[in-house]
């Protein structure tokens, strides 16, 4: 019963399951799709875009609306004390009357503002001149931009040189297991042969020690076999994961025989084309870039601030007179400010002296940078063309080991071949057409890491 449970949930997977069958071609573009690495820089270059519409909006005034409410424990009293002295033509004319008094009371209670008060306002400034420091924080945001670009170009390399990688790699595997296999069986017949020459005699010179030889060495390219076959299934793994695929996803993976051409790039040609299009060099071109903005910024603290200002405002006020009256509760006002550093015990001069020196650095980074690339390519460049002639070299040596493995196969079977030689020739030809398949692999590896290192233009659809 529990067997047949397990089998009938095997089939249903395995008709639930979705099979992918790529190219080369169909498998970078569907891996430079589903990436997650690449969704993500993606993301980032929208954040920056984002974060340069944030510092635009420094180049436009900003309005504020405000609302006060307020209630005091009690009315707001004015209070006066002392006395108005009279100018003596008054006392002339009051004199008469029988008031005599040059001086008259003074003191005053009275309510200024009653407890209650609301007020709205309506507040805007505007910076007339910064010293170039917005303009210094905008052009950083917008180089911010290009830096995130520059980071999905380098994603997309690297996922573009991992599925390369994989892919050769899993056809290296399959070249191999078809090789081996294939040896396996020629070996599996070999040593049943050899048993029957042992036991019924053969005018050969078969001795049980050869019967083992042969025997020994098929169960060992059996187990090389399975070997094999589970890199070649590890590499399939890491090539549906590296596309984005799902865990229960069926991958199959399609290529042609093709003539292997041999890449006709200049090294100086590469490493020109690199300085301009690499995007670890063009992110440290653009780092200089805002090196030299963050420099401005902190020069602009040589000069002052000047700032328009202005507000609008209505209040209301509950008691009906006093210094909130109605003629009082419409005002406005419009001024500017200016705000300039005196003395701040140099720091000024350090913050501009380190953004200076941190540009300094960045430069050595920058030289070091391209002096790697270049000497990375130069490598690359050396090992793609020395490993070219070394494919086209292997490739008579493939065929003459098959001819001479195929010759002495079919000679043993009729007796006119040793079990020495048979040995020899199926052995030579795994050792040369598997380094015919590794020189081939390690080429278009190279080539790949070329392409990498180069790099590519950015989109501008970005």
């Amino acid at each position: 019963m529990f067997k047949n449970l397990v089998l009938v949930s095997l089939l249903v997977g395995s008709l639930c399951a979705n099979e992918v069958s790529v190219n080369l071609d169909k498998a970078i573009e569907t891996a430079l799709k589903n990436n997650a690495l690449n969704r993500i820089s993606k993301l980032n270059l929208d954040i920056a875009k984002v974060q340069y519409e944030q510092a635009l909006s420094a180049n436009y005034p900003s309005i504020d609306a405000i609302l006060y409410v307020n209630r005091d424990s009690k009315d707001t009293i004015y209070q006066q004390r002392g006395e108005f002295n009279l100018p003596a033509d008054m006392v002339a004319l009051l004199t008469p009357f029988g008031l005599s008094s040059t001086t008259i009371n003074a003191d005053i209670d009275t309510i200024a503002k009653g407890r209650d008060t609301i007020r709205g306002q309506v507040e805007v400034n505007y910076p007339i001149f910064t010293g170039g420091k917005i303009s210094a924080i905008i052009e950083q945001a917008r180089l911010n931009k290009e830096v995130k670009k520059q980071a999905i170009v380098r994603e997309k390399a690297n996922v573009v040189y991992d599925i390369k990688k994989y892919f050769y790699g899993y056809i290296l595997t399959n070249e191999l297991y078809t090789l081996i296999e294939s040896i396996y069986k020629n070996m599996e017949f070999s040593r049943d042969i050899t048993k029957e020459f042992l036991e019924n005699g053969t005018e050969l010179k078969i001795n049980r020690s050869d019967y083992l030889n042969i025997k020994l060495l098929t169960s060992m390219i059996k187990s090389a076999l399975s070997t094999i076959e589970l890199n070649k299934e590890m590499l399939r793994s890491a090539l549906a994961n590296t596309m984005g695929l799902k865990h229960d996803d069926v991958l199959k993976i399609e290529y042609n025989q093709q003539e292997i051409l041999k890449s006709n790039r200049q090294l100086q040609d590469l490493v020109k084309k690199a300085s301009s299009l690499n995007p670890e060099i063009n992110t440290i071109n653009i780092a200089l870039k805002i090196k030299d903005e963050q420099i401005k910024e902190s020069k602009s603290d040589y000069y002052p601030m000047v700032n328009l200002f202005g507000n609008v405002s209505h209040t209301y006020n509950s008691y009906e007179y006093g210094y909130l009256n109605e003629d009082d509760e419409n005002r406005w006002s419009l001024g500017l400010a200016v705000k300039m550093s005196l003395f701040n015990g140099f720091k000024t001069t350090n913050e501009v002296m380190e953004k200076k020196l941190d540009k300094k650095v960045m430069n050595e980074q920058k030289l070091l940078l391209e002096e790697g690339i270049a000497l990375q390519l130069k490598n690359e460049f050396l090992k793609s063309s020395i490993g070219y002639e070394q494919v086209q070299t292997l490739k008579d040596a493939v065929n003459t080991a098959i001819e001479s493995s195929d010759m002495n196969f079919k000679g043993y079977q009729y007796e006119m071949v040793e079990a020495e030689d048979l040995v020899q020739s199926q052995l030579m030809e795994v050792y040369v057409k598997s380094a015919y398949l590794k020189s081939v692999h390690d080429y278009m590896l190279s080539l790949a890491t070329i392409d990498k290192l180069v790099g590519s233009k950015v989109d501008e659809n970005f």
